[in-house]
């Protein structure tokens, strides 16, 4: 899949129209995520890749022996130009925005959640359905994450599959769910880690939608202290109940 414009509606800045990518210039944690991701593509190309590989990227069997630093590194190497190029694109493409409403720290936050959670997912999917040895690089969870987030916050937008198809973000996002999930039951198909894919969604909608409401402002989960005031606040009302004796006669108390 690669989507290299969209048509601006609904609440979207700048109104109607069409545009190859965001408006305005990258913001800096996706600049900077972008630059990252080159620079350590560039010690890949020269010479380093063998390192990199043995050392940083996702391998489950290793994760599992207390590796677990591989679950952040993966996300920092890819498999080739194109592999690194279409997960920039979609990067800034869908990124920039989301980081211009959110704020830096926490759209920082919530891409390296996706990432790190996809390849847990992943890393748990291989030990479940496939080969805890296989070795993942990419930063799919991670942009995965933010095609949800997009999906979530703008989802009547139009984007553009290779400039001729026009589909409402909403439909996209259901799709590669879909595909992703189905997927990911083979844990990896095609050198492609789907299970992360799914993961980095995954995570990414739940987050979102009960933890992070700082970044779509929708109802998080009740916390410990919450929960306990809930209860306390019940208990005192049965107590009030059985001491005025309105368990029977139909009053409510206040």
């Amino acid at each position: 899949m690669s989507a290299t414009g969209w048509r601006r509606a609904g609440s979207a800045p700048g109104g109607r129209g069409f545009g190859l990518g965001p408006a305005g210039p990258v913001p800096p944690m996706v600049k900077a995520l972008i630059a990252v991701n080159f620079a350590v593509y560039v010690v890949q190309a020269f010479g380093g890749r063998f390192a990199l590989i043995s050392n940083f990227a996702l391998i489950p069997a290793l994760v599992a022996r207390g590796e677990v630093w591989r679950l952040f590194t993966y996300q920092f190497l890819h498999g080739g130009v194109w592999h690194l190029a279409i997960n920039m694109l979609m990067l800034w493409m869908f990124g920039s925005e989301l980081e211009q409403r959110w704020g830096q720290r926490f759209f920082l936050k919530y891409y390296f959640l996706c990432a790190i959670g996809g390849g847990a997912v992943f890393t748990a999917a291989m030990y479940l359905f496939g080969d805890p040895t296989v070795i993942s690089v990419g930063a799919s969870g991670g942009i995965y994450g933010i095609l949800m987030a997009y999906g979530m916050w703008f989802p009547n937008r139009e984007v553009l599959i290779w400039l001729l198809f026009p589909v409402k973000v909403k439909y996209l996002v259901i799709f590669l769910i879909a595909i992703e999930f189905v997927q990911s039951i083979e844990a990896s198909g095609g050198g492609i880690a789907h299970a992360a894919h799914f993961g980095g969604m995954a995570i990414g909608y739940a987050y979102l939608r009960w933890w992070g409401a700082s970044g779509l402002g929708v109802p998080q989960l009740p916390t410990w202290s919450s929960l306990k005031r809930s209860y306390y606040k019940w208990k005192f009302r049965r107590l009030q109940k059985k001491r005025l004796g309105g368990g029977d006669n139909g009053i409510t108390y206040h």
